[in-house]
């Protein structure tokens, strides 16, 4: 089923920017809400990959499904593919009472570049975003006021050894300082915030 994913890499004109998510049903509504003239490449279980465009800047969108080895593998043949940068978004736990339900985080240590192009276009659209820590596991130390997620800080790394620029766009799914959760339906298909953060993002020269 791997090697299933990268047969989009050798069709020749793979585009360089990505927008890369972990659940198919996210890619789905990405694909349906926001890429224009979307032409699926791959559709098979978890693994989805679809071309299209965002006012006119050529785009893949793609689902690595549940299994963050996957998204790894990914990264590791996305350079050879002409792949220069990767948005990736999804979601994250918080243990700070400062980090709300539906809040739009850029986790730190990404490429600048392209965290600078996310906060123009968050500006731009009036999107409000906060930078913070993202960690593999929840902290709740007292006084951090990141967020974990389990493949952020790995995306990071990869991409580094790979040469791909990286930037991980996540929504606060859950609390465990409030006990608070979005419910499933709403982490699947409403964010909406973070979905626009990203296209515009690619968009941007």
């Amino acid at each position: 089923m791997k090697s299933k994913l990268f047969e989009c890499f050798e069709t020749g004109d793979h585009p360089g920017r990505v927008i890369m998510t972990d659940d198919p049903l996210r890619a789905k509504m990405l694909a349906a809400h926001h890429l224009e003239n979307a032409v699926p490449i791959l559709e098979q279980g978890g693994l989805m990959v679809y071309f299209g465009s965002y006012k006119q800047i050529s785009i893949a969108l793609v689902s690595t499904g549940f299994d963050p080895g996957i998204t790894l593998e990914y990264i590791h043949g996305a350079k050879k593919a002409g792949v220069t940068e990767i948005l990736y978004i999804g979601e994250c736990v918080s243990a700070s009472r400062c980090l709300a339900l539906r809040t739009v985080i850029l986790a730190d240590c990404g490429h600048a570049g392209l965290r600078e192009r996310a906060r123009s276009a968050a500006s731009q659209y009036s999107i409000p975003v906060t930078i913070r820590p993202v960690l593999l596991r929840a902290n709740t130390a007292p006084g951090f006021d990141g967020a974990a997620d389990g493949i952020t800080e790995e995306i990071y790394a990869h991409a580094g050894e790979n040469g791909v620029a990286a930037l991980s766009v996540l929504t606060v799914s859950e609390n465990i300082a409030t006990d608070e959760k979005m419910e499933e339906h709403e982490r699947r298909s409403r964010l909406y915030s973070a979905a626009r953060l990203v296209f515009e993002t690619a968009a941007l020269a």
